[in-house]
């Protein structure tokens, strides 16, 4: 539920908080089905075999700026209020241009009035976030061609903005006030700035945003989190991490484990698989660190590999722990 305030009211942050976010997995739809959009000048949903989307499942959304043909994703008509209240929006992207301004995400109710527009872009290699004449600029380097998870935090009770790459803070600045109105249209891979428009060009995925400022911890789980598979009832095949990376299983049982449920193998016979995992340091983003962590209780100490990482392309190899 999001709490609708006007310039006088109360922050929504007191109450419950809205989630929504666009997967761009070749469909307008958002997760709470209340700010479905549509594609703007021929954007697509697409995957690049160069790129991959960032997870290996679904499509993201294809945007590319030009002179006479500049792509985005709109959500008309419906009211995403912002005002008087904390929020965190995150976003994966895959920039082609980062030199110059490229519009990520604004909503702007007006782009002349300060703390009345919004707007999160790539200025000169950099994140660049405000309300206007109440900004931040980012200090880290966003690079072209590379999957790059970015945040930005606005904090009601602290009047914080905080900037975010890969789960890092990138930047912070206090004595902020908040943002007033945000009752416009929602744009991604466009943003306004006083009569200029500012486009993306390249991959953007997963999309979300939620009504209060997510901690450091948080963004840094969502940055680096690929999955997490607890293996609990009544569904232990899902992902409780925040792709949504859900694997399936062959003959295996659910027993109590060591914390709540687990899943118990017999042999060669049984096992689980997932699918997706193109961010492990392998593949197209080889010679990246990762780490895999998980709670065995062997009923034998015969030779035998408990995990392993497989490629599907004919001749693919693979990786056994």
């Amino acid at each position: 539920m999001l709490t609708r305030a006007s310039d006088a009211t109360a922050p929504s942050s007191s109450g419950t908080s809205l989630s929504v976010a666009w997967l761009f997995d070749n469909t307008a739809t958002d997760s709470t089905g209340n700010y479905n959009g549509s594609l703007v000048n021929g954007a697509t949903y697409g995957v690049s075999t160069a790129t991959m989307p960032y997870l290996g499942q679904g499509q993201t959304l294809y945007l590319v700026q030009s002179m006479n043909q500049n792509q985005s994703f709109q959500v008309d008509n419906s009211v995403l209020n912002l005002a008087y209240t904390s929020f965190t929006i995150e976003a994966w992207i895959y920039p082609s241009i980062v030199t110059g301004d490229n519009g990520i995400f604004g909503i702007c109710q007006c782009s002349s009035c300060s703390n009345q527009c919004l707007y999160l872009l790539i200025r000169g290699a950099r994140l660049y976030a405000g309300f206007y004449l109440n900004d931040i600029n980012g200090l880290l380097t966003v690079t072209v061609n590379t999957w790059h998870h970015i945040a930005f935090v606005y904090n009601y009770e602290t009047q914080q903005q905080i900037l975010y790459i890969n789960g890092v803070q990138d930047n912070s600045k206090s004595n902020s006030a908040c943002l007033q109105r945000t009752n416009a249209t929602i744009n991604i891979g466009s943003t306004q700035l006083l009569l200029t428009k500012n486009y993306f060009s390249g991959h953007i995925d997963n999309l979300g945003i939620v009504t209060r400022a997510k901690s450091a911890s948080e963004i840094l789980s969502d940055a680096s989190l690929i999955a997490y598979y607890s293996f609990d009832l009544p569904s232990p095949n899902y992902d409780s991490g925040p792709n949504g990376l859900h694997g399936s299983s062959v003959n295996t049982a659910s027993v109590t484990g060591r914390v709540n449920q687990a899943m118990r193998f017999i042999g060669s016979s049984s096992y689980f698989q997932a699918y997706g995992f193109y961010q492990l340091g392998y593949g197209v983003n080889h010679h990246r660190p990762f780490s895999i962590a998980l709670w065995i209780n062997p009923t034998s100490t015969a030779p035998c590999v408990f995990l392993q990482q497989s490629t599907t392309a004919t001749g693919g190899s693979c990786i056994n722990m």
